[in-house]
């Protein structure tokens, strides 16, 4: 096995038992007995615990909607919000409410907290200025401040993931999955759009 393969099992194995159990209650063993590997590959590859959880986070920040916004420039604003919703959806139900559990976590968990500082934080900056920017081309509410369009528009995505993941309400096939967003975005859209 490679040590990216090893690298692999655990975030993975970290992933699912901090999503299940949260940062605090998950130790090395459990995560070395879920990956199928010892404490000390563990320790090799990431140091430590909060070496892993940096590790878990980051994997899952780089396909944060603020990280697509870049790609979405040349597409409408109705266009790119779908998109983003999408990815919203799609991310947040594949880590199986993992960022929702840390969240809470990091009101009492320092090492949770302090890697959370720039996270959910960056990704709801990187929508403002999405929103900032297509107020300045007229093609969404100037009324608004697109600080609060940015959290409209994550309430309903965040919704839609919690419900699945912590409320146990069913998750659709792909093709419900994405007509349900669909309709998530037509109700955000027709608050607004101009």
């Amino acid at each position: 096995m490679t040590p990216q393969d090893s690298a692999t099992r655990i975030l993975d194995a970290a992933a699912g038992l901090f999503a299940g159990r949260g940062y605090q209650a998950t130790t090395t063993r459990m995560i070395a007995e879920a990956s199928g590997l010892n404490e000390v590959t563990i320790f090799r590859s990431f140091s430590n615990k909060q070496g892993v959880l940096a590790a878990v986070v980051g994997r899952v920040a780089a396909r944060q909607p603020g990280k697509a916004l870049a790609d979405l420039q040349d597409v409408s604003v109705r266009e790119a919000v779908r998109r983003l919703a999408q990815l919203e959806v799609v991310n947040g139900l594949a880590d199986g409410g993992l960022m929702t559990r840390l969240a809470f976590e990091a009101g009492t968990v320092p090492e949770v907290a302090e890697l959370f500082a720039g996270g959910p934080q960056g990704n709801l900056d990187a929508m403002t200025g999405f929103f900032a920017a297509r107020q300045s081309a007229g093609e969404v509410r100037e009324d608004l401040p697109p600080a609060v369009l940015a959290e409209a528009f994550f309430s309903l995505t965040s919704s839609f993931v919690i419900m699945r993941t912590f409320l146990g309400l069913a998750t659709p096939d792909a093709g419900d999955r994405d007509v349900a967003v669909d309709q998530l975005l037509e109700l955000f859209w027709n608050g607004a759009s101009k």
